[in-house]
């Protein structure tokens, strides 16, 4: 097995834009990819646009889970007009923007995503984990806009985790890449189970910025894990430990 990084994303409004979105910006529901591979950059403090082949689905494995329930709304923002050069001051006025945010379902309560962290290279795990554990971030974390500022706790830097092969029915506490399902089982509709989908989730940069690989994905908006499910292909078996507490899970890598 090998040692795998765990942390929390906590933070009270975010917007992950979708990219084909225009006038009207829609967010998906958790941090694509390419968020959180630009989150692991900014910790250590790398320049935009410098580390996309550093995290690469070839060298660094990304797990997202959704560990507080999520709802979007829709919010009209003033954005300052800009038809021309001359109204860079502001002199144009304002035009308004609907756009859309993610948002705890509970009153009061935060947006909590977890994030697992496998890289190839040691040297980047070991920096990963001395700047979550001493706060020494490069640059602040945020939920998809500067204007979403968020947190980032630290849950286990010495978890253990192990690819394995699986035929059976699986409980699954990740986000899931459609492609890799091969059946859902049944579910019991009384329970509160909301399976959803996000389409053309953006995977990967090229080097000149443009998106390489998008995915679409399945995941559960009350933050229960998906169960009865059968994947196509390796899954990941993670132990570690929350505040005394030995977790063992199930999940899948976002590719």
């Amino acid at each position: 097995m090998s040692k795998i990084l765990i942390f929390d994303l906590e933070g009270t409004i975010a917007h992950f834009r979708k990219f084909y979105t225009n006038s009207s910006s829609l967010s998906y529901a958790f941090p694509p990819r390419t968020v959180i591979t630009g989150l692991l950059a900014g910790i250590l403090g790398y320049e935009r646009d410098t580390y996309y082949e550093i995290f690469s689905n070839e060298n660094c494995s990304i797990g997202l889970a959704i560990k507080k329930p999520i709802r979007k709304i829709i919010q009209t923002v003033n954005y300052i007009r800009t038809n021309g050069l001359q109204e860079f001051t502001g002199s144009g006025g304002h035009t308004q923007i609907p756009i859309e945010f993610v948002v705890p379902q509970r009153e009061k309560d935060v947006l909590k995503y977890r994030v697992y962290v496998l890289h190839k290279n040691e040297e980047i795990m070991d920096k990963l984990r001395e700047k979550l554990k001493t706060g020494s971030i490069v640059y602040p974390p945020y939920l998809g806009l500067t204007e979403c500022p968020a947190e980032i706790s630290l849950i286990d830097d010495e978890g253990k985790v192990s690819l394995i092969n699986f035929n059976n029915l699986l409980e699954l506490i990740t986000v899931i890449p459609a492609d890799k399902i091969d059946k859902i089982e049944s579910i019991n509709f009384q329970e509160e189970y909301k399976y959803m989908k996000e389409d053309r989730v953006p995977v990967e940069f090229t080097s000149e910025r443009r998106i390489k690989k998008v995915s679409s994905y399945i995941y559960e908006q009350n933050c229960n894990p998906i169960k009865n499910i059968k994947i196509k292909g390796q899954i990941f078996y993670v132990i570690y430990r929350e505040k005394e507490k030995q977790i063992k899970e199930y999940g899948v890598f976002m590719e």
